[in-house]
């Protein structure tokens, strides 16, 4: 049986400029208020799930890879972390702040920080999860200027690869002399 991979954020650096749009729109996703002045003025927490990082001079978001054999899962000693078809996600009510899935993850794409659960102070990680809540899909790609975000379904980038392979094969063959001829 053919194990579903779910869908992961894709970054172009040649298109992303570094202007921190993204985390943006992503802590304001995440809010009751849905805006960065709403959240500001009913005194919410911004947590944004992704964050803008610099490497030599190229600068490009960094977020969760919603790995299929999510090592952030495996190391949960309480079961916060936790994958379910589409994504893997943290319960912040089960979470005990105690890193390990911030230092296993490959990307670094998991913090811990003071939130609020059930009217309790508590410290828990914070990853992406795709805005699985949000319908229009992850904040982040609607917000980029430079639509250097994307939304990306494994299968159809499998699909895209094999047609791609497919058309090089076939016009490699049409320049190619006809034997026997």
């Amino acid at each position: 049986m053919e194990q579903f991979e779910g869908p992961f954020l894709l970054v172009d650096p040649q298109r992303c400029v570094g202007c921190h749009t993204c985390e943006l729109a992503c802590a304001a996703a995440h809010t009751q208020a849905g805006s960065i002045i709403g959240a500001v003025l009913a005194q919410e927490r911004l947590h944004r799930r992704n964050r803008v990082v610099q490497v030599d001079a190229v600068k490009l978001p960094v977020q969760c890879r919603q790995c299929q054999d999510a090592p952030c899962v495996r190391v949960c000693p309480t079961g916060a972390t936790y994958r379910t078809e589409t994504y893997t996600a943290v319960d912040q009510a089960r979470c005990i702040g105690c890193r390990l899935c911030m230092m296993v993850c490959p990307f670094g794409a998991i913090h811990v920080a003071t939130t609020t659960v059930a009217g309790q102070e508590k410290r828990a990680a914070f990853k992406c999860d795709l805005c699985v809540d949000r319908p229009e899909g992850p904040a982040c790609v609607a917000a980029c200027p430079t639509r250097a975000l994307s939304l990306r379904y494994p299968q159809r980038e499998a699909d895209r690869a094999s047609q791609a392979a497919a058309r090089q094969f076939l016009e490699a063959l049409g320049s190619q002399p006809q034997l026997g001829s």
